[in-house]
């Protein structure tokens, strides 16, 4: 919900041209330029950081109620909320101040990019908000700039998407292995969470991690994508509210079998139901 509101307030745009990737401001009440709406450009663009936050999150609960299930018991409420809350911030608060600061809209690199703008939108770029990277062909004041910009983004996206990884798969291990004080028809529903966070997880790196780094990585090396990244992440942003709690309706037997009765679809309970047996952990 907050970063719908923040689409709806401070809807932004990527446009590539040679060495350079800017996102600028489209409407809304701070389409005119200012050093304010410069600085929501690039809290908008920490969102992709935050998402990383939230599931990085998660996906830490998770391992650590199967393989610490007494100390999140005891400790989660309320310092893992406040933790998980902090690590969350944390990602959206470095993102947007490495933002800030690596394509920050100096003059010479809106000059740079501002022929290809107006001949691409045809407006005038002096009034528009405007974040710039620009990787070559200007001061090395600049290059250094978004080149440090653009290793932040890659390191941060990269340790997220290996930290999911390899927490999966031992959460998938401590499942498969089975979980002394679990039932086998609660392991087989944990499975079924498990399944939903990934495909939930798939999501936003397909939104967020994909374009940014085609856009980031194809203007470093001079490599034109058009405008593929802005369409394919404007394309799949929009779908994110339904495709998210689907996940979890597709995974779930009870929720599934209540949705395919709204269209007269009657799955089968016993074979939704089915559990397998999984061997016991020893204590």
């Amino acid at each position: 919900m907050v970063s719908s509101l923040a689409d709806t307030l401070v809807p932004v745009c990527v446009h590539t041209h040679r060495y350079a990737t800017m996102v600028f401001t489209v409407d809304g009440p701070f389409a005119e330029r200012s050093k304010i709406g410069e600085i929501l450009v690039a809290c908008r663009c920490a969102f992709i950081s935050g998402t990383y936050g939230i599931l990085n999150s998660h996906f830490i609960y998770r391992f650590l109620s199967l393989k610490y299930d007494k100390f999140v018991n005891h400790y989660f409420k309320p310092w893992g909320l406040i933790s998980a809350a902090f690590l969350v911030i944390l990602h959206w608060t470095m993102w947007a101040v490495a933002t800030n600061f690596a394509m920050g809209s100096g003059e010479e690199s809106r000059e740079y990019v501002k022929q290809s703008f107006e001949d691409s939108f045809g407006a005038n770029m002096t009034n528009v908000n405007i974040l710039v990277a620009v990787f070559s062909e200007v001061s090395l004041n600049v290059m250094y700039r978004s080149w440090f910009g653009n290793i932040f983004a890659t390191v941060v996206s990269s340790y997220s998407i290996v930290l999911y990884f390899v927490l999966g798969y031992k959460i998938m291990s401590y499942l498969n292995d089975g979980v002394s004080y679990m039932s086998p028809k609660t392991i087989q529903m944990q499975k079924r969470l498990f399944w939903a966070l990934s495909i939930q997880t798939a999501i936003p790196i397909c939104v967020s991690f994909m374009p940014c780094a085609l856009a980031l990585y194809g203007s470093a090396f001079q490599i034109d994508f058009g405008s593929f990244s802005n369409i394919t992440a404007s394309i799949t942003v929009s779908t994110f509210p339904f495709l998210d709690p689907l996940a979890i309706i597709m995974c779930l037997p009870a929720l599934r079998r209540r949705l395919f009765a709204k269209i007269n679809i009657h799955l089968d309970p016993t074979s939704s139901n089915q559990v397998h047996s999984v061997s016991r952990g020893v204590p």
